[in-house]
């Protein structure tokens, strides 16, 4: 399935990524007007709002099963805060936004159709701030509002529809490599890759400020782009090798001058540091970053000695809980985060590290009470949810699982862990059946129909004959699999 759906899927890799990964010469760029004009969001007639959405959906569904995505529900849950705390202030916004990480060390943030935010770990790493993330977020928002993406298609369409077989295979190369993909746009493309590069430009300077509106709508501090922007310029001045986010969002001297004269224009707002963000860095610093937690360990040790801030002492020994778990120190680890939980009661990074430490010690009963009553305080949380049936599964309370992630699913149906802890509490709890049709929902959402009408059959075939409710639900399901397979080879057929 996935062979024949290849070239649909590197058409859509052009079009959602292109206006990211093409250069453009900073002499050139130092003549653009700090006043920008808002362009317009047009690109209606060439896409309507609802099949940018569905093609976003799809789209999604390809990178959960060919990306390294992180499916850390705390992490989500503070990306997905920030996130629409900035949509919440911005303009012409006409579906809900989705952020997710994709583990990779570089730093790279990058926007596709259906309001789809993908945020690299390396980025986060790099930002000193809460307010440079969202400087960041606010700028892919801002791509997304004002339909980049679509108007980018439309211009190229109407330009050289031939072009676009050039264009495919380095735009794909480049979401792997993309100095590589640079190298071959730059061979491929001639005259109307200047065309391109110049539309470009228009596009990231009205991102900027599109975003760094919404960013002071949003109560950050606008100072934080130029803050983030200038460092990475000036870091990578006389680089050879560029992080991504160099190589897809250029900054030569005259932009990076006007996102300073924006923010001084808006104001500067002076913020403390935020504690979900120093506790984020360390998460993604420990668990999904290539330093050793041994390593790691001495270097908290020693960062923390320096820090002078109590929030950023306090995410110091977060990160040495983290580090202490990882090297199976669960004694030191636990009382760590019993005084963290002591000062901070309700914080969903403590509550989830608390968990893995439970589970550690194999204390799961513990676990379980003390999720149970946190779940009771606040039942549709996504953290304490899914905290509570991994700790379930652990202490083979499966049927308390089930129904709480059952539940959960209902208005979470594309949540990729609901549906792995649900498919492990239906496998350990002995019900073959329900553990193919969880198995089946795992692979619709990596976009695998044909498997997944697989499973499907597999749990028809072990469902009773007796049994017609679940056999009928599971004829059912296999129908809208199919249909969703149709609906995604109609919606990229351009």
């Amino acid at each position: 399935m996935l062979k024949a759906f290849w070239p649909k899927l590197l058409l859509l890799s052009c079009t959602a990524l292109l206006v990211f990964f093409l250069p453009f010469s900073q002499q050139n760029a130092q003549a653009q007007s700090r006043e920008v004009p808002t362009i317009g969001t047009t690109g209606g007639a060439f896409m309507s709002i609802e099949r940018e959405r569905l093609i976003g959906e799809h789209y999604m569904r390809e990178i959960r099963g060919l990306a390294p995505v992180i499916d850390d529900p705390v992490l989500r849950e503070y990306l997905n805060g920030v996130g629409n705390r900035l949509v919440r202030h911005a303009d012409n916004v006409r579906y809900p936004f989705h952020f997710f990480w994709i583990r990779d060390d570089s730093i790279n943030a990058f926007a596709f159709l259906g309001g789809y935010i993908g945020v690299h770990s390396g980025l986060v790493l790099e930002a000193r701030d809460e307010s440079e993330l969202a400087a960041v977020l606010a700028h892919e928002i801002a791509h997304v509002t004002q339909r980049h993406i679509a108007r980018n298609m439309e211009r190229m369409t109407a330009a050289a529809p031939l072009t676009l077989a050039q264009v495919l295979g380095g735009i794909l190369v480049g979401i792997v490599n993309p100095q590589l993909g640079m190298a071959v746009l730059s061979t491929g493309l001639a005259g109307l890759q200047q065309r391109q590069i110049n539309y470009t430009r228009q596009f990231e300077l009205e991102a900027d400020r599109v975003g760094m509106t919404t960013l002071a709508r949003a109560g950050y501090d606008p100072e934080g782009a130029p803050r983030f922007f200038s460092r990475l310029a000036a870091r990578y001045r006389y680089a050879t090798q560029l992080p991504q986010f160099l190589m897809t969002h250029p900054l030569p001297e005259s932009r990076i001058a006007d996102t300073r004269a924006r923010a001084q224009a808006l104001g500067a707002v002076p913020l403390d540091p935020v504690l979900d963000f120093e506790l984020a860095k360390m998460r993604l610093r420990v668990r999904y970053s290539n330093r050793s937690a041994r390593d790691l360990l001495l270097d908290f040790n020693e960062e923390a000695r320096r820090a002078t801030h109590p929030i950023q002492q306090q995410a110091f020994q977060y990160g040495r809980a983290l580090a202490l778990h990882q090297l199976e120190r669960f004694a030191e680890a636990q009382a760590i985060m019993e005084d963290l939980i002591a000062a901070e009661p309700m914080n969903l990074f403590y509550l989830d590290t608390r968990t893995d430490v439970y589970v550690g010690q194999q204390q799961y009963q513990q676990a379980v009470d003390w999720l149970t009553r946190e779940y009771m305080r606040r039942p549709n949380n996504q953290v304490v949810t899914l905290n509570l049936a991994y700790a379930a599964n652990y202490a083979q309370e499966f049927q308390l699982s089930r129904v709480i992630l059952n539940d959960y699913l209902v208005h979470n149906k594309q949540d990729v862990v609901a549906w792995q802890l649900l498919q492990e509490a239906h496998q350990r709890g002995g019900n073959a059946v329900a553990a193919h049709e969880a198995t089946a929902e795992i692979l619709a959402l990596r976009g695998n129909f044909r498997l997944a009408i697989e499973e499907l059959h597999s749990a028809f075939s072990k469902a009773a004959e007796s049994n017609t409710s679940t056999r009928q639900r599971i004829q059912a399901r296999i129908q809208q699999f199919r249909a969703l397979e149709a609906e995604k080879n109609r919606a990229f057929d351009f």
